[in-house]
């Protein structure tokens, strides 16, 4: 069963069996559908004419893999967002599903990703393959009317987001979220810079000199059954005193529905400043997301070290979930940090020199690992959901220190 890259030849075949698997979706073979692949996109599959002697033209199982960046402990990383992997009816229970994710996740190395991400219906048949639910989706619902006691920010205004002042929420969305785990840089050709189609709104908040400090997006919702009558997609503000001030302009809704849907990150710090306690969870089914690390090491060099930590682990990763050669997370690595900045590649077993300065030596399987790199946990969490996260005192002390931060939040589904 051969995988292949997927081509505009194919997209229709693909379509129709993703569709098929998903639901919903405009009909594939309608003459103003689109007819190949997105940008910044890679689509591979498996022909149903290699599975059993299948018919040709059919694509037996197919997925998407997204070039993605994701903010990762105050740099940069790529990630393989998977995305549409579906197998056809005809061929499920033949093993596609497998060997098709392995070539994803070993197409992921060869592009040079560091990381995997993908949002699961069903976790355990990807946790198989090394991926490990590091974040689930949060929102809460809240009425508008607690929102008019929030007091006006002195120096602040609001201005319309228009198609010209959208690149200038672009801008601060970077910004913003710079410091966070896992948040989507939202870089064009997988996210458009244009101005999102109605009925998407949003507000920008600026001082008197015109610089922007936070902004609110939403979607009105005119024939809401649950009462929800705002759908809030984003919040963000520089201070807390910003974040009060977008959450009174969302008050001011509150003639004309009564309960807003506020999305947030793992842990937003616009909960501290929601005002009185009438605030509920969402009863929706909260989406997972899944991560999976591609490269150890590079992974590690993509982030930011403390500044003031300074030292060198030994970090084992083992993986078994996958053929060896598939990816380059299993091994053992010397990773240090110093001045800001880590380094981290694979140990030479024949060296031998400076092992004497090795603070001590962690040991993780691909679970913990994939759940560790990308911050905001320690190896104590990692023990407490069954993981194998095992570590020297001082290492784990290090390891826990140089993964610090705030835990995964993802924003964008795809």
């Amino acid at each position: 069963m051969p995988v292949r890259d997927l081509t505009a030849a194919d997209f229709v075949s693909y379509r129709t069996m993703a569709s098929g698997a998903f639901g919903g979706g405009a009909d594939p073979t309608s003459a103003d559908a689109p007819q190949d692949f997105s940008p910044g996109q890679i689509p591979l599959g498996i022909d149903a004419s290699t599975v059993s002697g299948g018919p040709r033209g059919v694509i037996a199982a197919g997925a998407r893999i997204r070039h993605d960046q994701v903010a990762l402990g105050g740099g940069v990383a790529r990630s393989g967002g998977v995305a549409g992997l579906a197998v056809h009816p005809a061929y499920r229970g033949e093993g596609l599903f497998g060997t098709l994710l392995t070539a994803v996740i070993a197409r992921c190395r060869s592009e040079g990703m560091e990381l995997s991400m993908l949002y699961p219906s069903n976790p355990s048949i990807y946790r198989r393959y090394g991926y490990q639910v590091v974040a689930r989706g949060r929102s809460l619902i809240v009425p508008l009317v607690d929102l008019q006691r929030i007091p006006a920010a002195p120096g602040r205004r609001l201005v319309p987001v228009t198609a010209e002042t959208m690149p200038r929420l672009h801008r601060l969305h970077h910004q913003l979220t710079a410091g966070d785990n896992l948040m989507l840089r939202r870089e064009p050709p997988l996210f458009p810079e244009a101005l999102p189609a109605h009925p998407w709104s949003a507000l920008l908040l600026e001082d008197g000199a015109g610089t922007a400090h936070g902004y609110v997006s939403w979607t009105r919702r005119a024939d809401a059954a649950d009462d929800v009558g705002l759908e809030v997609h984003e919040l963000f503000g520089r201070t807390r005193s910003d974040r009060e001030a977008l959450l009174r302009s969302l008050g001011s809704w509150s003639t004309v529905t009564e309960l807003v849907r506020l999305r947030l990150r793992t842990e937003d710090p616009v909960l501290d400043v929601l005002p009185g306690g009438g605030g509920r969870p969402d009863p929706s089914p909260e989406p997972l997301v899944m991560m999976r690390v591609i490269d150890t090491a590079a992974t590690l060099r993509a982030r930011r070290a403390p500044a003031a930590l300074d030292g060198t682990l030994r970090l084992v990763v083992e993986d078994g979930t996958v053929p060896e050669g598939t990816c380059r997370a299993g091994g053992t690595y010397l990773v240090s940090a110093h001045h800001g900045t880590i380094t981290a590649a694979e140990e030479d077993v024949h060296a031998g020199a400076g092992s004497a300065e090795v603070l001590g030596t962690c040991r993780l399987d691909i679970h913990a690992a994939s759940l560790l790199l990308v911050g905001g946990r320690t190896l104590a969490d990692a023990r407490r959901l069954g993981l194998r996260a095992d570590a020297d005192l001082a290492a784990e002390s290090f390891l826990d220190a140089l993964l610090a931060g705030p835990r995964p939040s993802v924003l964008d589904a795809f």
